[in-house]
């Protein structure tokens, strides 16, 4: 789906044809390539609820179906060398089960990748099951071509990854829709973001169920994943692509959206166009930062959310960041418990008139959690209707008091302290401490260590002489202790 179109999209003529409704689906019986008409038929909102086009006009559609004797995988794509204009260069397609007066939306795409326009989808489908195959005019109603093929598949793979849940900084439930295979089980693969898969470095454990939670993990960092479905101790699906797992950050954190670590567990929603700005001299941190542009037929709601963070009852967090925008803008900073427009039911910061043709650092109010569990951060960028206007944003900040947790480190002891060689640390609250992480006073981490215990160790004798910060993360919050290197 676009996030910056600058340009308008021309649509082609309509013309009238036959498989213009579900009910007049053209019944796809063999492999190969299809030459769809121009784009003029009745269009089912059930994947994508737009009212109109792009352009404002009315929305079209055409209709195929396809009925596999077995189960297996079906492959569509227009990503064709034939589609060129004056064929369509940007296509969109729905796939639905059901029947044509209750359709459900099964699977969608619109955009091969963020450069090419064409579709590109791979479906799992049950023996015996009608499938419903819509391409829409939403970008473009001229003709193109596709190609249909459907590959018979007795273990069939994971298919539709769904939300982590019970997250923590150190945990979290993995969850998928079921194989249509029914396996006996499936394997999750999983190891620190950038792994290779299969080749030795990552954890592989086995659930009977489509979900399963990993724990003792590092951290706050992000982990990659894959799972595939064991239907027999012969016979093993294909591993599905790549997931990622962002366990939740703790403060502080900071992002400028320079690299593919620091843009990992950011989500976006919204009504505009808005996406990664890649030209270095346009961005307050090196490289890289994060671009909205105004809605020009309606008012702007775009969001653009923050990883999760782990926060604990009475923690006091302030966020700062930067903004640059030539004419004036409606920019508000909100907090909830989700990555959804409908969960961010407070608001931090607000500013209707926004002005900064040169970057400027804005910082909210403290905002204290009220509540210990996971939070999300989000900039809501609702400026009225104009011609194409830019608002960018860049290096961001999170910084927090612990307030009660200060409780919590003053229960901590660490010895000796100055040292040489070692810190010992230990707590009377019987705060099992899941790991330990060392900072200098510029907030780079330097060391961490997995825990798995209330008391433990770790050496320093490898660190510069100097001051360090020791954040202790436990299963009662996060403790913080200074600690000096001799």
């Amino acid at each position: 789906m676009k996030k910056i179109l600058l340009s308008l999209i021309l649509l082609g003529s309509l013309n009238s044809f036959a498989q213009g409704t579900c009910a007049a689906a053209i019944n796809i019986t063999a492999n190969g390539t299809i030459t769809a008409p121009a784009v003029t038929g009745t269009f089912s909102n059930s994947c994508y609820t737009q009212a109109t086009t792009d352009g404002g006009g009315t929305i079209y559609g055409i209709w195929y179906k396809y009925t596999p004797a077995t189960n297996g995988e079906v492959t569509i794509t227009s990503d064709l060398p034939v589609n060129v204009a004056p064929n369509s260069v940007d296509t969109k397609l729905s796939v639905f089960t059901g029947d044509c007066t209750t359709l459900t939306c099964y699977d969608v795409n619109d955009d091969t990748s963020g450069t090419n326009y064409l579709s590109t989808i791979t479906f799992p489908v049950v023996g015996g099951t009608t499938y419903y195959i819509q391409w829409d005019n939403y970008w473009d109603a001229n003709g193109f071509d596709f190609t249909f093929n459907f590959a018979a598949n007795t273990c069939v793979k994971p298919y539709y990854i769904n939300a982590v849940t019970n997250l923590t900084a150190t945990s979290a439930t993995l969850n998928w829709d079921a194989s249509i295979s029914a396996p006996a089980n499936y394997e999750v693969e999983y190891g620190l973001t950038g792994f290779v898969q299969g080749g030795g470095s990552g954890t592989v454990v086995s659930t009977n169920t489509n979900s399963i939670t990993l724990s003792g993990l590092n951290a706050s960092v992000v982990y990659d994943y894959y799972i595939r479905s064991v239907c027999s101790v012969s016979s093993q699906s294909a591993w599905t692509a790549v997931n990622n797992l962002v366990l939740a950050k703790v403060c502080p954190y900071a992002s400028g959206f320079d690299t593919t670590a620091q843009l990992q567990g950011w989500t976006t929603s919204g009504n505009g166009s808005y996406g990664l700005g890649t030209i270095a001299a346009n961005a307050q941190s090196p490289t890289q930062y994060w671009i909205m542009n105004t809605n020009a037929t309606a008012a702007s709601n775009n969001w653009f959310f923050s990883p999760p963070f782990n926060l604990q009852a009475g923690e006091q967090v302030t966020v700062s960041f930067w903004t640059r925008c030539g004419t004036t803008r409606s920019l508000r900073l909100t907090v909830g418990n989700s990555n959804t427009p409908v969960a961010q039911t407070t608001q931090i910061w607000a500013n209707a008139a926004l002005l900064a043709t040169t970057y400027a650092q804005q910082t909210a109010p403290a905002w204290t959690a009220p509540t210990a569990g996971i939070y999300y951060f989000a900039f809501n960028d609702i400026s009225a209707a104009s011609a194409v206007a830019t608002l960018r944003i860049d290096t961001t900040n999170f910084t927090s008091v612990l307030g009660t947790n200060d409780f919590l480190s003053s229960k901590f002891s660490i010895f000796p302290n100055p040292t040489n060689n070692v810190i010992n640390f230990s707590n009377d609250q019987n705060a099992v401490v899941s790991s330990v992480e060392l900072a200098d006073l510029n907030g780079r981490v330097i060391k961490s260590e997995k825990v798995n215990a209330t008391e433990g160790q770790i050496s320093v004798s490898d660190l510069a002489t100097g001051m360090y910060m020791m954040k202790i993360t436990t299963d009662q919050g996060i403790a913080v202790k200074k600690i000096v290197k001799q």
